[in-house]
């Protein structure tokens, strides 16, 4: 039995719980980056290479770990029986979609199949669970269905195209089938820079957070957090935006550096400034004042080519 997990947190409560067969960790944040309607070494190539400012060895290194589980994945022959473990947040919304569309392309099919492919899925937080939570989870898995299948392939190959509004019937309609699916695609349009201050829904939480006075970028990340229906995003995917929303050309946050006291990245003091409670109001644009060159799938956002998020609606923004 093979068992794909959402990240290292739920491996270590699976591992702890007693249920037999090997693991492997699938933790991709697909909605970073670009997403090219590929496997293998093209799906490699692009997924590393928008990590930009990490050495050559590193990159290897990321490269590395992608072939790993690439290859436990393909192994899904060996086994009778493949289980994917994953939650109802954006995060693992992708995973399972992209899987979902990796079995099509594979041919492995549920039914008939000598491998018997299931899925654990429900409003529930892996990572934290303790390990004695995780047998009746596995007790309750479900058989994967050609429904599921093909809902998730055609939900996957929209992300991967280049006309985001294509997304909207998916984050409008609940289907029994992926009854997660709605929230996490809305979750995803949120993203897209704003049409009323050219922010994100993550970009426009963090100065909200931010606005009361300095804020460390630890307790930032919570506050924003809370802010969610669905928790998807972990620190580090969070700390670099405040990055890039501190280092913009308008830089929208300011944050304490404290050169002199060594104090970690998430304890670090941040506070909005007169630029970012200007856009913060409405009254200036991010994207008009800073540019955007920025993947979601397969959209890349730059000032020539700028898709919007109305609130209910994604346009393309006249160039």
């Amino acid at each position: 039995m093979l068992h794909v997990l959402n990240g290292d947190s739920a491996r270590i409560g699976l591992e702890q719980s007693g249920i037999s067969g090997e693991l492997v960790v699938w933790p991709d944040v697909l909605y970073e980056g670009p997403t090219p309607l590929v496997t293998g070494d093209e799906w490699i190539a692009a997924r590393t290479a928008h990590l930009t400012g990490l050495s050559d060895r590193l990159v290897d290194d990321v490269s590395a770990r992608y072939r790993s589980d690439d290859a436990a994945l393909e192994s899904f022959r060996e086994h009778d029986e493949v289980v994917f473990w994953f939650e109802h947040d954006l995060f693992d919304q992708l995973l399972l979609i992209r899987h979902l569309w990796w079995m099509g392309q594979r041919g492995a099919r549920s039914v008939g199949g000598a491998t018997q492919f299931s899925l654990v899925c429900r409003d529930t937080y892996l990572g934290p669970a303790k390990p004695d939570a995780f047998p009746a989870l596995f007790a309750e898995r479900r058989a994967i269905t050609e429904a599921q299948i093909n809902l998730g392939s055609q939900a996957w190959i929209t992300v991967c195209g280049d006309d985001p509004s294509r997304l909207l019937p998916f984050a409008n309609s609940v289907s029994p089938d992926l009854p997660f699916l709605r929230a996490a695609m809305r979750r995803f349009l949120e993203d897209y820079p704003s049409t009323l201050n050219g922010l994100s829904r993550t970009q426009a939480q963090i100065l909200r957070v931010a606005s009361g006075g300095p804020l460390a970028v630890g307790k930032a990340f919570r506050e924003s957090a809370a802010l969610e229906e669905a928790i998807f995003m972990g620190d580090l995917s969070f700390f670099n935006i405040v990055e890039a929303l501190a280092d913009a050309r308008q830089p929208l946050l300011a944050i304490d550096e404290r050169s002199n006291d060594p104090l970690s990245f998430a304890e670090k003091p941040i506070r909005v400034t007169e630029v970012g409670r200007a856009v913060l109001a409405g009254r200036a644009d991010h994207v008009a004042l800073n540019g955007i060159d920025r993947w979601m799938g397969g959209v890349h956002l730059t000032p020539e080519r700028l898709w919007r998020w109305t609130g209910t609606f994604v346009l393309r923004a006249a160039s």
